[in-house]
Order: structure tokens, then C-alpha cells, then sequence
């Protein structure tokens, strides 16, 4: 297997990463809907959050996965990050994800200073959860019915890793 680059994306990245999503089986196990353009992908983390961090994975050239991470606002929630992920389809156990989340753990402890990240995941994305879970991430909770996808509602699972500061 060739080396995985971690990144920030770059402009001409917008093909890639709309590629990455134009998957039935990626995109309905995130909350969006499927044939968006490459447009919307170019411009979705910047647009929800212009101070969070966006991350992609490159193989041989080729954006192969996508993160990104939401800062909280609220004063008395600035410590905790909410983060996205997915990786193209034929990617899927090839160490992309968790390329992405060594890479992301690590601005989180070591330049964000974030305590707390926290994301839901489709609650039959047991692949995922066991990533999440390898990297410390605990289940908190289930919420039922929360997310419509291929014709039927299904539950999503509250994921959270917490990292004590020093001295606490």
C-alpha cells in the first residue's frame, strides 16, 4: 500500500472529494444527501465553520479521504470539537480513517487544546464505531429514529473521547 499524506485540502482537492461522496454506501452514513456538486464539497467546512479544521488523506496523488472538524463558539463550550469523516468507497480497511483520526487526536491534544470531541455515527456503522472506539471514544447514548436514509429511519450513536487536562 502506498503512503497516506494527511493535508489540508487545497482548491484543486473539489473533484476528489465530491468522489469521495458520490457513493450511495459513503454518503448514507453521513447526513447528506446524495448529488451534490463539487461546489458544495469545496466550500462545506468552510462555510459551516471558517476557523475549524479540514483534513484530507491522499494516496498516489489522489484525495482518498475527507475530515473535518467543527470549534465550538459558545464561551463555556470552546474545549469541544464535533468532527465528520469519510473515506471513497474503494479505500474502505486500507488505514484511511484511522490515518485521518491519528492526525486529528493530535491538533485536538497538542495544538487545540480541546478536551472533549464528540460526533454521532450511523448506529450500523460498526466498522466506524470500532475506529472511534480504538481511539478511546466511548459510547454515550442512542438516538432513535434520527436519521433517514435509503427509505427507513434509523438510530445514531453518540461517540465522545474526553482528555483531562493537566492537573485536573
Amino acid at each position: 500500500m502506498a503512503e497516506i499524506v494527511i493535508r489540508r485540502p487545497k482548491v484543486e482537492d473539489g473533484d476528489d472529494i465530491a468522489a469521495i461522496y458520490a457513493f450511495d454506501e459513503v454518503v448514507a452514513f453521513t447526513t447528506q444527501l446524495p448529488h451534490r456538486d463539487v461546489q458544495f464539497w469545496r466550500d462545506f467546512y468552510r462555510t459551516r465553520d471558517p476557523e475549524g479544521v479540514e483534513l484530507v488523506a491522499e494516496i498516489d496523488g489522489r484525495v482518498v479521504g475527507h475530515l473535518g472538524m467543527i470549534l465550538n463558539r459558545a464561551p463555556r463550550r470552546k474545549h469541544v470539537g464535533s468532527f465528520g469523516i469519510s473515506v471513497h468507497l474503494d479505500f474502505h480497511g486500507k488505514g484511511v480513517g484511522r490515518a485521518l483520526m491519528t492526525e486529528m487526536i493530535n491538533l485536538s491534544d497538542n495544538w487545540l487544546n480541546l478536551v472533549r470531541l464528540e460526533l454521532s455515527v450511523a448506529s450500523e456503522n460498526s466498522r466506524a464505531i470500532a475506529l472511534y472506539r480504538s481511539f478511546g471514544f466511548e459510547v454515550e447514548g442512542e438516538l432513535k429514529m434520527d436519521l433517514f436514509r435509503n427509505g427507513r429511519y434509523g438510530n445514531t450513536t453518540q461517540m465522545a473521547r474526553l482528555r483531562l487536562p493537566a492537573g485536573s
